[in-house]
């Protein structure tokens, strides 16, 4: 198991994805960390943390002070940092050599490799699939779809925000000037209908949210 401390969700997304095969728990700050290692205990197998949050465990020595006296060795700490950390990466390898560091770097294609590579010099047993790995870093995050686009594009946008304005007030204004009187029946099913349809495609669309 890997505890991956990262505050940022996007980021720590990105890094899970890069170890589909390994369960991995992530975590935004060290007092969580805490928490699971308390709850796992010898069932963490690696640590990785953002280089500001490593320098927290460090400085305090949270988590090994932690496993001492929960009985049990502490498991590997390792660390990543981004372009700005560089006065921090270097005070962390001038007073603790001992801690592995990897630059997290988006536009870097060979970062997967580095990554992985390092974890497996603390944890020879990770289970790592390189070629998906490398697929998982360099796809893009999809773009959220716009509701309202959607909407529009389907042609329900209408149906949702304008069916009074654009339906039945003018009927009913049309009515007004002929001098007929308005089915307010056969409108109400009208409008139903095509609710009920709107209905039926927002379901399938949660449905296949769920399931993927």
């Amino acid at each position: 198991m890997i505890l991956l401390i990262e505050p940022d969700k996007m980021v720590r997304k990105k890094l899970c994805d890069l170890l589909s095969k390994e369960r991995i728990i992530g975590t935004d700050s060290v007092s969580q960390t805490l928490e699971m290692v308390c709850k796992y205990k010898t069932e963490v197998d690696v640590i990785i943390a953002d280089i500001r949050l490593l320098r927290e465990i460090v400085s305090h020595r949270s988590i090994f002070r932690l496993c001492e006296k929960l009985c049990f060795d502490a498991p590997p700490v390792l660390g990543f940092y981004r372009n700005g950390d560089e006065k921090t990466v270097n005070d962390l390898r001038k007073n603790n050599r001992q801690y592995k560091l990897v630059k997290y770097n988006e536009a870097d294609s060979s970062f997967p490799d580095q990554y992985i590579q390092m974890i497996k010099e603390v944890y020879p047993g990770l289970h790592a699939d390189l070629t998906r790995s490398r697929e998982a870093w360099s796809k893009e995050i999809e773009e959220f779809v716009d509701p309202r686009k959607w909407l529009e594009e389907e042609g329900f946008l209408d149906i949702v925000e304008k069916p009074k304005k654009k339906g039945a007030v003018r009927k009913q204004q049309k009515a007004a000037k002929t001098g007929k009187r308005v089915d307010y029946k056969k409108l109400y099913f009208e409008y139903k209908k095509k609710y009920d349809e709107l209905l039926e495609y927002v379901k399938a669309l949660t449905d296949v949210v769920e399931d993927s």
